[in-house]
């Protein structure tokens, strides 16, 4: 991925923690235990000086060099510090919220976790969140049709509250966030900067899951385990 001219964009410093196995979007939260001795200083850096972290997916192969620099993908999701508590032993529960995709442009700094100027990504076609408009209306409609469907254990069976999102681009974000997807998906939706084809994703993936759901319950009533299938 080529980087941006640095002299073009308007950059900010952010710590980034790299990690296997998360992907989060703006307009969703994320929960995390902090461990490590660097994210632990991490941690306290960014809370003294109310500074984002910068959320970024790891490469396959990064096993043999976890502990230094492996290979991490260049577009990630920034998030500020929503709650944090530290433990006896020096570790940390936090919550991000996430606050906007970005793209690294160089690493820098000299501390034990790693540092980055970034770009901060801004939507294509995006437009005001209107719970009255058609998009809107269409996926969160959508949406409810599929939770409606679920059984009523159903740990998805939740009502998709999107009234604080400021733009259509964090309602789509936070529907999608919803959905267990591989990590490969998540951070290619993550990459996508044009809200009405990340739009069209999600209404695609719903879609998707509505009809396994239906599938799932035609074949409940005819006495026919479909996990076996």
């Amino acid at each position: 991925m080529k980087n941006p001219d640095p002299s073009k964009t308007s950059l900010k410093t952010i710590a980034l923690f790299p990690l296997p196995t998360s992907v989060f979007y703006p307009g969703t939260v994320l929960p995390l235990h902090i461990f490590e001795e660097r994210y632990r200083q991490m941690t306290a850096n960014a809370i003294e000086a109310g500074r984002w972290i910068g959320m970024v997916l790891l490469q396959p192969g990064y096993e043999e060099e976890y502990y230094g620099s492996p290979e991490i993908n260049l577009i990630g999701c920034a998030g500020s510090l929503e709650q944090w508590t530290q433990h006896d032993d020096g570790k940390y529960d936090i919550v991000l919220r996430g606050q906007s995709r970005f793209r690294i442009v160089r690493e820098v700094g000299d501390t034990p976790y790693r540092q980055a100027e970034v770009e901060l990504l801004t939507g294509i076609h995006d437009q005001p969140a209107d719970p009255a408009a058609d998009l809107y209306k269409q996926l969160i409609g959508k949406f409810h049709s599929f939770t409606s469907q679920l059984p009523l254990d159903n740990a998805q069976k939740v009502e998709m509250d999107a009234l604080d999102c400021k733009t259509l681009g964090e309602v789509v974000d936070r529907v999608a966030y919803f959905f267990d997807q591989p990590l490969q998906d998540r951070q290619k939706f993550l990459e996508e900067l044009d809200v009405l084809k990340r739009y069209h994703m999600v209404s695609k993936l719903i879609d998707l899951k509505l009809r396994i759901v239906q599938q799932s319950a035609l074949f409940s009533k005819k006495g026919i385990n479909s996990r076996l299938n």
